[in-house]
């Protein structure tokens, strides 16, 4: 998409990969590091690091709200370019919502050093690394309309679960963080929402790509499959 030619990380796909590398081989080379050295325990730049997420995700759920009301969005189907600046305004949000993926490697990292290894869960790792490279692609090729819906409500759930992380690095917080169970409620019925949505655009088209909205489908669907399994476990 010419409108998002320039800007950071996207005229190659290379950072982008090079990045996700990066991060898998510190997991793998942070367990090893770890292994006979006793947990950090990282209360203050959790809660920093938490409470930065939790304001980035707020900031960005407010401005997409703002962004498609401004350009007359259509929630059952947006195509690309109809909106004008309104779309900009929105690709601009969007790419955020990109780099906040490169950010949160660092719930990985965090995990590694506190050597909370029962936390680095296959659906962990796949969700972290796959969210960032799908959105380098979607930032590229359809980076406003019909992408908007997923990250609207993924930034809405992430000011609570942010919220929830950084309360309960505080001891005396956690006899009030009973809604954990309800935050994998949330995300599931996050994703299921994103299906039909995206779903929705295929019954009913306005020239969104279509090959687009069966992987953004499937790739939902694997993530309702995996946060079950957590679920349920």
């Amino acid at each position: 998409d010419a409108r998002v030619r320039g800007w950071f990380l996207l005229d190659s796909y290379l950072p982008t990969f090079f990045l996700t590398g990066a991060y898998l081989l510190c997991i793998w080379l942070g367990n090893k590091f770890m292994k006979d050295r006793p947990p950090f325990s990282l209360r203050a730049h959790l809660i920093v690091y938490n409470l930065g997420i939790t304001l980035l995700s707020l900031y960005m759920l407010i401005e997409l709200i703002l962004a498609t009301w401004e350009g007359s969005y259509n929630l059952q189907c947006q195509n690309l370019h109809s909106a004008g600046e309104a779309d900009v305004r929105v690709a601009k949000v969007l790419w955020w919502y990109y780099f906040s993926k490169v950010i949160e490697f660092m719930d990985t990292i965090f995990f590694v050093l506190r050597k909370k290894s029962s936390q680095i869960t296959f659906l962990h790792v796949y969700h972290h690394a796959t969210m960032f490279n799908i959105w380098w692609c979607v930032l590229n090729w359809i980076p406003c309309g019909q992408s908007f819906f997923g990250p609207t409500l993924n930034s809405f759930i992430h000011v609570l679960m942010y919220s929830y992380y950084g309360l309960s690095v505080i001891p005396s917080m956690r006899k009030y963080l009973w809604w954990k169970k309800y935050l994998t409620q949330a995300q599931l019925i996050q994703f299921l929402l994103t299906i039909v949505h995206t779903l929705s655009a295929a019954v009913k088209p306005c020239g969104f790509p279509f090959g687009c909205l069966m992987f953004q489908s499937s790739y939902m669907a694997t993530l309702v499959i995996l946060f079950i399994n957590f679920y349920i476990k």
